[in-house]
């Protein structure tokens, strides 16, 4: 992977100009065009990251210890969706529980079905180990029945990285895919430059890239996966892929 001063520094080679030390010595202090070489760089990045929200190199797999009596939890600070099909609950010994995937249902069917019993059950103590997960109106998961020990649940979520600041933070892209990132930060410089011809020409680039991408990593079957739900969304299941 390609840390950030390499990138700007392969931007501004491409645009003939002063490169930046490779030891970070001024990076936090660049000015005028070196500047805002750094800020294309994340400008392009964000634009990769918002065409295809579920990239496979933003795969991540958490685990949530579970606490007893605890019925919902938040999800990491980075999510952007999860795949609720790969909810699983670990065995735990002291319980001699099951290791089992959770079956996942809408939040509108577990207040049909299954809040009532968990509000008139044992809160304290919990009740069992969870066999149900689900989405809240809070970008959280809860688990039903409500836990009575600290099981292990694992899943897969996709993460929004925050954007590049220090000379030697690590770029999400992939290296095979660098220059399509250069070429969309070409585009936002080449608009600064007001060379529209340029930047048309970066931009059919950068979208032929993009493209190449979805083709090489989302239209691959391995990454296919049924139930998906984006962060701020209140419907159940709001799709698949």
């Amino acid at each position: 992977m390609a840390t950030y001063v390499s990138l700007v520094n392969e931007l501004l080679r491409r645009m003939n100009e002063v490169t930046l030390d490779i030891a970070g010595d001024g990076f936090d202090t660049a000015r005028n065009v070196q500047a805002l070489a750094k800020d294309a760089i994340n400008s392009s990045i964000r634009l990769i990251l918002q065409d295809g929200q579920e990239w496979p190199f933003l795969k991540t797999t958490y685990i949530q210890t579970l606490v007893a009596g605890t019925r919902q939890y938040s999800f990491p600070a980075d999510y952007s969706s999860v795949d609720w099909d790969t909810f699983y609950i670990k065995q735990l010994a002291s319980e001699s529980n099951s290791p089992r995937r959770l079956s996942p249902i809408s939040y509108d069917e577990y207040i049909r079905n299954y809040r009532t019993s968990d509000d008139t059950g044992d809160t304290v103590n919990g009740e069992a180990a969870p066999i149900v997960v689900y989405q809240t109106y809070e970008d959280k998961f809860g688990v039903t029945p409500v836990p009575n020990a600290a099981y292990e649940v694992e899943y897969i979520y996709w993460s929004y990285p925050q954007d590049l600041t220090i000379y030697n933070d690590i770029a999400i892209i992939p290296d095979r895919f660098k220059h399509v990132l250069i070429d969309g930060a070409m585009m936002f410089m080449m608009r600064f430059r007001s060379n529209e011809q340029s930047a048309s020409m970066h931009q059919k680039n950068f979208e032929d890239g993009i493209k190449a991408m979805r083709r090489v990593l989302l239209d691959d079957p391995l990454n296919l996966r049924s139930t998906v739900i984006m962060q701020g969304s209140n419907s159940a299941f709001s799709g698949s892929l």
